[in-house]
């Protein structure tokens, strides 16, 4: 009953733009108030006869078998769609073959902001409805923020069906289209022999699943459209309606009241002024065509003819095989058609990356790019061609005005990669790496592509190197490519996009209208455009971190003291020809570290002893920091010496998140940075590999002899010596034992049993570096179990860590079974814990 409940009041809230109460009677009784006509689709039946007669009178059916949908929940058995005929694919009626053209929304004016260029090829989109419809639903994409709000928005007349006020696309010379379309609900998707749905069985049924409608209307300044999706008993099918002026009308205040004055195509170019490409389509004996047939034609500006015929005459000065690889060497006619579009394009319903095909006889590429602006309009362009003025209208056409002469795409890019003289040197790299296998030809990318000239200023190893697809060419490659189509007229002061990798780019025009990339090349020659994208040449190769050797990584990260390191120990060629491994690299504060300090002096200049200092910093694979587990033990490149990692969490309210990780207790304090054949983490100290265990250690130093007659003959002596464990010890010194009670020092000197407790206690059964310790906080404490089957309390307050009450005085000694720290108190076991006023626990020392 509750969940009845709780789901009636989320349908309530859905409610107030979703058309839901006429399902209402899955509950048993009718709907609790009815909306207003004025808020539904048209499409949205009050009965099984047909929709309100007020719109019926407008309506042009989709087909033949159009059918509105029934209101859900009227039926007893489910309603189940006619099986798809073509590969289970969902059915959409199509429009009408005579239906007209309809008109297109004007273009806003052009922002002049620079910006993101980094946008979907299908941009917008509410989320989807996930409970009932499935996950591949989505409602019509938004507006843009400079046009009008959304129709059927949260307001006070909308939810209680209140007219406010008249509606334009109820008005005279609005055209409907109308769209049905039938997918399936089911878990697997799969259909029985009969071609229905199947629908599994479940003990509780699905109450969404039982018949729910969800609609939702918007209005951008060229039409209204509603989305109805309705799940009928796991049957969904989806209902657009869609208002528009009709061709040759515009809107106005008052609807769609100004009626256009049509011409032929051929006498408006004549009346807009377009003399220069007019006169093209006379002199190749077009008119017939243009005068017989519906087209869509984008027409460059006289003074883009002009430049291109200026363009053409600068060429004919040079020799004519490259003036035909520079301008394909188009004839009037084929100049024409390459502009030209069958039937009626309107701009306001080209998605960005739509593709259109031209009427030469190629049949070449029109790509349609939409970029946002910082005015919040949209910015088009055709081919790179920059649309200056669009969707204006003629008997048998539309006009858009574009800023230069188009080109025509036939080839993809991968061939003009290849086909272009000046090249060679990326054909051959691309060949020989794995890039060209991942560019699709029904996609659309921008290749930032280095010149001859641009390999040529790499040093001769660096160059040969890439050219014949080393270790870094695909990193440095890839840098060079985006996912999407860029084109110059995009980029209006500074801009930024992704690389395929998600590395952010920028580029910038600047004052004297040059274009860069990544402030280090220079784009000489724009949008060279492919059926798949499009090129722009620049004059320099940009090498990322990625594609760099670890050597310059090095240099230009300042790691002077591990790069004297490296170079002392003659090492810096094997670094840069590694391929697959990891470096953790220390800063250069840790070499200040007193114990690295006389480590260095202990070695001095041995460069045998100096190799293996730096291959034990350098480990097979590339392991980022997501590939790394608590207590992982990875080999080293100096004999298969292993490095511990540890990771810990040291936030007080998660205790779950793992916010920092050590490799040998050093601090990983950067990570994960690629280079050309590795990736390097920083670490806050130098590693050193381990050569004792625990109880060696004990036995090593002078500080320790009381602890180690405490220990001659228990059991924790034999754990501290076991090179398999993964354990802590926390060590008290002769002064500390010095400073208990004479009678309880000779009792644990003469009682192994009593020795044996208190020694437990000090053994922790994980490794806990310094590092891996919070703060202390208040209500939040953190325990850690001892080998005495206790818990002993952590935590830092400033630069002090804390163990119980004992402070520990000395960090980190690494031992291979674990990590031993000095403390300043003996931790004799506990007593029974006592509840705390706050709700904590606080363990006392005996």
């Amino acid at each position: 009953m509750l969940r009845r409940a709780f789901l009636f009041c989320v349908l309530l809230v859905l409610s107030a733009q979703a058309d839901l109460f006429n399902d209402l009677s899955l509950f048993g009784g009718a709907p609790l108030f009815q909306i207003s006509e004025w808020d539904r689709p048209n499409f949205n039946a009050r009965n099984a006869a047909g929709t309100s007669e007020s719109l019926e009178k407008d309506r042009e059916p989709l087909g033949p078998d159009y059918k509105d949908p029934n209101p859900a929940g009227t039926e007893d058995k489910p309603v189940v769609a006619a099986p798809p005929q073509e590969k289970d694919k969902p059915v959409l009626i199509p429009k009408k073959e005579n239906q007209g053209p309809k008109q297109p929304a004007n273009i806003p004016a052009v922002g002049m902001g620079g910006g993101i260029v980094d946008i979907n090829a299908n941009p917008g989109g509410f989320p989807s409805f996930a409970s009932p419809f499935g996950p591949d639903f989505e409602f019509p994409p938004l507006p843009l923020p400079s046009l009008e709000r959304p129709a059927g928005s949260f307001g006070i007349g909308g939810l209680f069906g209140i007219d406010e006020g008249s509606k334009w696309w109820k008005g005279k010379n609005v055209c409907i289209e109308r769209e049905e379309s039938t997918d399936d609900d089911t878990d697997d998707g799969k259909k029985d022999e009969d071609g229905k749905n199947k629908t599994e069985s479940s003990e509780e049924p699905n109450f969404f699943a039982t018949s729910i409608r969800l609609s939702n209307c918007f209005e951008t300044e060229n039409k209204y459209e509603c989305v109805t999706r309705i799940n009928n008993h796991g049957v969904v099918k989806t209902f657009t309606v869609r208002y528009k002026c009709c061709y040759g009308f515009k809107r106005t205040s008052d609807g769609c009241t100004k009626q256009v004055d049509l011409k032929p195509v051929l006498q408006t170019l004549d009346d807009l002024k377009l003399d220069e490409f007019r006169g093209l389509i006379k002199s190749s004996g077009l008119d017939g065509n243009f005068e017989a047939s519906n087209f869509t034609i984008f027409v460059p500006s006289d003074i883009a003819i002009h430049e291109y015929n200026e363009r053409l005459n600068d060429m004919n000065r040079v020799d004519p095989a490259r003036r035909r690889r520079a301008l394909n060497a188009l004839s009037s006619k084929d100049l024409v058609l390459s502009h030209t579009v069958d039937g009626f394009v309107e701009l306001a319903d080209l998605e960005n990356e739509a593709t259109l095909e031209s009427e030469d006889n190629k049949k070449s590429t029109i790509r349609i790019n939409v970029y946002p602006t910082h005015s919040y309009e949209k910015m088009l362009t055709a081919n790179c061609a920059r649309l200056r003025k669009g969707n204006i209208l003629a008997e048998n056409g539309i006009i858009h005005i574009v800023d230069r002469v188009i080109t025509p795409a036939s080839e993809r890019i991968e061939e003009i990669v290849k086909n272009n003289p000046k090249l060679t040197s990326l054909a051959k790299a691309l060949e020989n790496s794995d890039i060209l296998k991942h560019l699709k030809a029904d996609g659309h990318y921008t290749i930032f592509a280095p010149t001859d000239e641009a390999f040529s200023k790499l040093d001769e190893t660096q160059r040969q190197k890439l050219l014949n697809g080393g270790s870094c060419a695909s990193n440095i490659l890839k840098h060079h490519i985006v996912a999407h189509t860029v084109c110059s007229s995009a980029i209006i002061g500074n801009a930024t996009t992704h690389n395929v990798d998600g590395v952010v780019l920028n580029m910038e025009r600047t004052v004297d209208d040059e274009l860069t990339f990544e402030g280090k090349a220079k784009i000489t020659q724009a949008d060279l455009i492919g059926t798949n994208g499009v090129i722009h040449l620049i004059d320099s190769l940009v090498i990322p971190e990625s594609g760099q050797y670890i050597g310059n990584v090095i240099k230009t990260h300042n790691y002077t003291k591990f790069q004297e390191l490296v170079e002392k120990a003659g090492l810096t060629e094997e670094l840069n020809n590694f391929d697959n491994a990891t470096v953790f690299i220390p800063s250069d504060q840790a070499f200040e570290n007193p114990e690295t300090v006389k480590l260095l002096e202990g070695i001095g200049n041995d460069q045998s002893k100096l190799q293996q200092l730096v291959r034990y910093h350098v480990i097979d694979g590339e392991v980022e920091s997501t590939d790394m587990s608590n207590d992982m033990k990875i080999p080293t490149k100096d004999a298969g010496k292993e490095l511990r990692v540890n990771l810990y969490s040291t936030l007080p309210l998660f205790t779950n998140v793992i916010n920092r990780a050590t490799i040998n207790c050093a601090r990983l304090t950067g990570f994960d940075e690629k280079v050309c054949g590795s990736i390097v983490h920083e670490v806050n100290r130098v590693l050193a590999p381990p050569t004792k265990n625990i109880l060696e250690i004990i036995q090593d130093n002078e500080k320790y002899s009381t602890l180690r007659e405490l220990l001659n003959g228990t059991e924790v002596e034999k754990v501290l010596q076991q090179n398999n464990r993964s354990i802590t010890f926390l060590a008290p010194t002769d002064e500390t034992f010095a400073l208990l009670e004479d009678k309880d020092l000779k009792m644990l000197k003469e009682n192994k049993e009593k020795a044996e407790e208190v020694l437990r206690n000090h053994v922790l059964t994980e490794v806990l570096c310094c590092a891996g310790v919070g703060p202390h906080t208040w209500g939040f404490n953190s325990y850690v179990p001892t080998m005495g089957n206790q818990r002993v309390e952590v935590g830092r307050t400033g630069n002090q860590i804390h163990v119980n009450r004992a402070v520990v005085t000395s960090c980190d000694t690494v031992a291979v079974n674990g990590v031993l720290h000095t403390i300043n108190k003996v931790l004799a076991p506990k007593k029974a814990p006592v509840t705390s006023v706050g709700g904590g626990f606080f363990f006392f020392d005996l």
